[in-house]
Parts: C-alpha cells; structure tokens; sequence
C-alpha cells in the first residue's frame, strides 16, 4: 500500500500535468471570461467561420479579442455612439480586414435615441430599471444621444460582397436590444451559421425579455444551444443577472 505523503505528491503532480493548480488561482470572473473564449474559438474553427458581425462594438475589445485568438477573417462592427465609435475606428484602422459602421442595428430603419451609461458599455435603447442603478451605479445615464439604427437584412449584402462563400457569426451585445436587431435579420439569419446573444436571468432595463423568451426567439430560427457562459452576478457572486448563449446553426436548416 501507497504510503499517505506518497500519494499527496503523486496527486500533486497532476495537479501540475492537468493546470488545476493554476486554474485554483484564477479569479472566477477570469475563469469565466476564458470560458467564453474557448467556446468562442471552438465555433469559429469548427464551422470554418470567415465573417464575423460585431454588433454592439462598443471600443472594438471583442474584435481586438478575436484577433489575438488567432482569428484572421473579416470583422464587421457596429457601434452608432459617436465617442466610442472613434475608439472603435482607432483599433481597426491598421487592420485590412476590419471594417467600422457608425450606426445601431435594429427592426427597422430610422433614428432613435440612446441612453449613453457613464460606463458606455451599459448603455441602451431601453430606460434602466430603478434597481439597476443601486446594483451598478457606473450604468448611471450621462447624456442622451440620437443615432441611427439600420436593419441587417438592409446591409448585409453590400458587407460580406466580394467575399468568397461567406460563413457568418453574429456576436449581439445590445444591452436588451438583440431581439430587436434579430427582427431585422430574418433573411440574414439563414446565412449565420453561429451566434452569440446576451440573455437575461435579471432584468437591467425595462422591458427587455428574459433569457427564455430570447433562447426560445433563435430556437425558432434553427439555432441550437452550444453553451451559456455569465457575463455579470449579483454582488454575492454566485446569481446571475446575464449570460452569453452560444448557439450554432441546427443542421439542414436554412
């Protein structure tokens, strides 16, 4: 029989070989973030993804994030606040295969005003709940701002235009507004053969729908659940306010 101490090393050394041990001094909001990379990586690869459609752009974190996981496709953002669409122009312009838009994606054509947060990435079409506030003080609104807002199935044509057999993933961070943004991609959506949406266990805004109404919403569409991933907790850290849902294409539909 194995001697006690023998067995301590034996486990430790594994621990070691496996990443355990690092993974042990990882922050649970790190851990998470790389959850969602990996799961992110996963779909590109697997499904040969050449486009990606980065809707909510904010200062351009996730294609700048896509770019250092060795994504070398086309990146299509969209972000319509004036101030960060600068910064947003600032990390593509180097970039040959990253183009900028300066407007919201949406149901439908036209102009609407946006509740721009002093943290602008809480920043929305919808009013904050009363609660919100108190939880994230930082999604405070500063100032209010009109912008335009396009639909998808409207541009997309002219976007993925000359690309050869463009196979498309849809990244939605619309602060509530992504099932608007779908409304206007019906035609588009047969042609995504992956997405990302934020979904909500804890309403921030009034009126956005909750993560069931939203699964349900791309199920709908012929898109199956890979995995969900936390985006924000609650204070205590362990409920969950909002999730990215991964989901890919169900097969023979489109």
């Amino acid at each position: 029989m194995a001697r006690p101490h023998v067995l301590e090393e034996a486990l430790e050394s594994v621990k070691r070989f496996s990443g355990y041990a690092l993974l042990s001094l990882l922050p649970v909001e790190r851990l998470r973030w790389l959850g969602g990379r990996g799961v992110q990586k996963e779909l590109l690869t697997k499904l040969g993804v050449n486009c990606v459609l980065d809707v909510g752009a904010n200062h351009g974190q996730f294609g700048m994030a896509l770019r250092r996981m060795g994504y070398k496709g086309w990146i299509f953002s969209f972000e319509p606040i004036k101030a960060n669409c600068e910064i947003l122009e600032n990390a593509a312009k180097r970039d040959s295969r990253w183009r900028v838009f300066p407007y919201a994606l949406g149901a439908s054509n036209g102009k609407l005003a946006i509740h721009v947060s002093e943290l602008s990435a809480f920043s929305s079409f919808l009013a904050l709940e009363e609660e919100s506030l108190k939880k994230f003080p930082e999604s405070r609104v500063a100032r209010t701002e009109e912008v335009e807002v396009r639909r998808l199935d409207d541009i997309i044509g002219s976007c993925v235009a000359g690309i050869e057999s463009p196979r498309i993933y849809l990244k939605l961070d619309t602060q509530g507004f992504d099932l608007e943004v779908m409304k206007g991609a019906e035609g588009a959506l047969k042609n995504i053969v992956a997405l990302q949406t934020e979904v909500s266990f804890r309403s921030i805004y009034s009126g956005m729908p909750g993560y069931m109404e939203s699964i349900k919403e791309f199920e709908a569409r012929g898109f199956d659940v890979v995995d969900l991933v936390p985006v924000i907790s609650e204070a205590d850290g362990l409920r969950v306010v909002e999730m990215d849902c991964f989901m890919a294409r169900r097969a023979g539909v489109g």
